[in-house]
């Protein structure tokens, strides 16, 4: 639930003051003074106790990305107190936990995640070492942003040897176009179920996001009719939901496998696929723009694209919204280029 102010008594935080009698005509300026400074440095004190209590009153919500971050500041509002566990330029499937995600989590009335496994190799111990009770699977606390969502890529063997292990399908559904939807929904829910006096506001806030949304959603179809068709390979296994939604068809993957370094033989047959597709376009993350990247763009001529895939990963992906304009941009942009020599 969400706190409650630990003061009753608030004091306008104000430096004026209202001039006093004094009791004997001896009275000194500089004992005026002195009372002045007492004043003043009283209000200052119970100014910062007010906006203590303040804070203290806010729901404090931890999430996992800042992806998520951004979409429940834009939610709560003035209700909620938002930290994002990583950065957006870090990279999801290795992340080193530190000591200031447990101080964060063991304060939090919230938490909020992306889901199918997307953090599973660093979010649940964290979670377990917190022992925050509030923020439990299966409590209020707990907010999955996946729940509700339908999963690509949902493998048939569930062994290792398929790579990273995401049993309930590929987890980036942050990068699709439709995902901040989905996400600003479950966030939603999430704030209201944990702070129920909020919930007019929640969804006045939720309501003016999904206004954006419209018009932002309007402005990728536009982009989408540049893309669809074109042939792209990807390093990572990150981009299908954004392909699903642009048209754009991948035609393979640098990565062996999910989480695998490619094998001299793969980059060979992965090659001779995109030759075969004239494809245009390899599209990387900047923690995954290394030299197989370069070495497959250089053998087929397609042209390197580094797309943001967090936000705050890079210029002008300051929020979701920013993010998925820049991938769309960014893509647009790189196809008007001419192309390279193969």
């Amino acid at each position: 639930m969400r706190r409650t102010a630990r003061t009753a008594w608030s004091p306008r935080c104000s430096t004026r003051t209202s001039s006093a009698r004094t009791g004997t005509p001896s009275t000194s300026r500089s004992s005026a003074a002195m009372q002045l400074q007492r004043l003043l440095r009283a209000l200052a004190a119970a100014c910062a106790l007010a906006v203590a209590s303040h804070a203290a009153d806010k729901l404090r919500v931890v999430t996992t990305l800042p992806d998520l971050a951004d979409i429940a500041r834009r939610i709560g509002g003035e209700r909620v107190e938002v930290t994002a566990l990583i950065k957006g330029t870090e990279n999801l499937h290795a992340v080193v936990a530190k000591p200031s995600m447990l101080v964060a989590l063991s304060r939090a009335d919230v938490y909020v995640q992306v889901g199918l496994s997307l953090e599973s190799s660093w979010a649940p111990g964290l979670l377990e070492s917190a022992r925050n009770a509030a923020l439990a699977p299966g409590k209020p606390g707990f907010v999955n942003g996946s729940d509700g969502w339908e999963a690509l890529d949902v493998p048939a063997d569930l062994s290792r040897k398929g790579g990273d292990l995401h049993p309930q399908g590929n987890p980036h559904l942050n990068l699709s176009p439709r995902g901040g939807r989905h996400l600003a929904a479950r966030i939603l829910a999430g704030l209201v179920a944990n702070d129920p006096a909020g919930r007019a506001a929640y969804e006045k806030a939720h309501a003016a996001y999904a206004v954006e949304l419209d018009a932002a959603e309007a402005r990728w179809k536009e982009a989408a009719q540049k893309l669809r068709g074109v042939a792209v390979a990807t390093y990572h296994q990150e981009f299908e939901y954004l392909a699903r939604e642009t048209g754009i068809e991948i035609v393979g993957h640098v990565e062996l496998k999910p989480g695998v370094p490619p094998t001299p033989a793969h980059i060979v047959e992965l090659v001779d696929a995109l030759r075969a597709k004239q494809a245009r376009l390899v599209l990387t993350a900047a923690w995954s723009n290394n030299r197989q990247v370069a070495q497959v763009a250089e053998q087929t001529g397609a042209r390197v694209v580094e797309l943001p895939v967090a936000v705050s990963s890079a210029k002008g992906a300051d929020t979701w919204i920013g993010m998925m304009d820049q991938i769309h941009a960014r893509l647009v942009d790189a196809l008007a280029q001419p192309p390279r020599p193969r």
